[in-house]
């Protein structure tokens, strides 16, 4: 088992295909000061609860040029299937199995966020969904991405239930 990817460590290289063409890596993030990935599995009830919430989040980081990357644990199609279901506008990666960039990443639990900063750096990392976690998130970003202001994370937090299972 490798060992998880914590906050203060170096973000492992990825580069991955983008569902609709292209290819997105760390590079891609670090360049214009940092960005999110986030981790998930269609078949997860706490997956399907972030991405279909976390929009203003990706909103945010595009006006700031900044990247937010959704990251499927399943074939381009799987993924391109969940995405037209929930309306998914941000940009998503497919990391089919063996899963290479989520072993990189040490992602056990799904959902996974990462922020990652301009120098490659995991500024935070959240597993799982607990609302209080995602809510801290936004001052946290504004300061490792140097944002301008900060952003808002999730879509109507206050419909969301505390904390939801996977």
């Amino acid at each position: 088992m490798t060992a998880p990817v914590r906050a203060g460590s170096r973000a492992p290289e990825f580069n991955l295909p983008l569902l609709g063409g292209g290819y997105r890596g760390l590079a891609d993030m670090v360049e214009p000061g940092g960005g999110v990935l986030v981790f998930f599995k269609e078949e997860c009830a706490a997956s399907e609860l972030v991405l279909s919430r976390i929009a203003p989040l990706a909103r945010a980081l595009e006006r700031e040029e900044r990247l937010f990357l959704a990251v499927a644990q399943e074939s381009e199609v799987t993924a391109g299937a969940f995405r037209a279901r929930h309306d998914i506008g941000f940009a998503m990666a497919s990391d089919e199995t063996p899963f290479p960039i989520s072993r990189e990443y040490a992602v056990e639990v799904v959902p996974t966020l990462f922020v990652i900063d301009g120098n490659g750096t995991i500024a935070e990392r959240v597993e799982g969904f607990v609302k209080s976690e995602y809510l801290a998130l936004g001052p946290a970003m504004e300061q490792a991405l140097a944002l301008g202001t900060t952003p808002a994370v999730l879509d109507r937090p206050e419909e969301l239930p505390e904390i939801r299972p996977g």
